[in-house]
């Protein structure tokens, strides 16, 4: 046997070991996301299954009629608000959090750990607990404010439109925050000391020496940080769903639990699909700069 003949042999056999894996992905992943895609341009509406269009190539419709929806373009602006707010709140406490347990402290395995743990609890159960705090008969939120005198009555904070996104986003930063301190932490650690002491030697302050050697020294870990973070907060349906389901009145209402809506209740799948296709081109945009200034910071 040739020595080419036995390596093409012994790769088949590799190929072969492969080919169920590339079977489970493409009917989990792939597939799925292709019928989706398909879904957007087409005429589904359940209710209108007897139809002589349904299911019939639609083109463009879906797309326009739902940039006509008022109530997609309140989810469109509660979006950015939502992934804005969050990044924005998550990335500053992140670094305050993470410069403070860089310090030399006691117990500061004891505070790392602990500052984990918000991280680490289940988003359905993260939820679920700060609802039964918000809730207006027995929230200890509620509880607390009244025996210290500042209510005098508990307030619906998920059903009152002026707190209902803060509640939930306050949820959320306490669920995000630890995700971007890790980075945040791992970056400043890499950072060598010999530059705090010159800077110390300088004259320079705390302040002044953030902006001149640590800001420039974990910025890039810090992008990376950013993009994750914003991927993960446009991706957060289970936080929004379950504490307020997009209410009251839309004020809460995101593109995601917008689709799901359309999907479930409305029964036109194929405008939720248009609504899946827009933000998996937003999250495509984001993995993109998300890839980049990775290759950046391995050049």
């Amino acid at each position: 046997m040739k020595p080419s003949d036995y390596s093409l042999k012994r790769n088949w056999r590799g190929y072969l070991l492969v080919v169920p894996a590339c079977i489970a992905i493409f009917l989990v992943s792939i597939y799925p996301m292709l019928y989706g895609i398909s879904l957007a341009f087409q005429n589904y509406t359940l209710t209108k299954a007897n139809s002589d269009d349904f299911r019939t190539f639609a083109g463009l419709k879906n797309f326009i009629e739902i940039f006509k929806q008022s109530e997609y373009i309140q989810a469109c602006q509660n979006t950015l608000f939502w992934t804005l707010t969050n990044v924005i709140v998550q990335v500053v406490l992140a670094v305050l959090i993470a410069l403070a347990l860089n310090r030399k402290i006691k117990g500061r395995g004891f505070f790392r750990t602990t500052a984990l743990i918000p991280w680490a609890v289940p988003s359905v159960i993260a939820a679920l607990t700060f609802r039964f705090l918000y809730d207006a008969n027995v929230g200890i939120i509620n509880a607390v404010l009244k025996k210290l005198g500042i209510l005098a009555d508990g307030i619906s904070w998920l059903g009152n439109l002026e707190t209902a996104r803060w509640a939930v986003v306050i949820e959320s930063i306490w669920k995000g925050t630890p995700f971007v301190m890790i980075f945040v932490l791992a970056a400043l650690q890499s950072v060598p000391h010999e530059m705090y002491e010159s800077a110390r030697v300088d004259g320079a302050g705390g302040v002044k020496t953030f902006f001149k050697i640590t800001l420039p020294m974990i910025k890039e870990t810090l992008g990376i940080a950013t993009i994750l973070t914003t991927i993960g907060t446009i991706n957060n349906f289970n936080a929004v769903w379950l504490m307020t389901q997009g209410g009251p009145l839309g004020s809460t209402e995101i593109m995601f639990t917008y689709a799901y809506r359309r999907a479930f209740s409305a029964h036109n799948f194929g405008q939720a699909a248009a609504i899946s296709v827009i933000m998996f081109i937003i999250i495509a945009l984001c993995t993109f700069v998300y890839t980049k200034l990775i290759g950046e910071e391995e050049d």
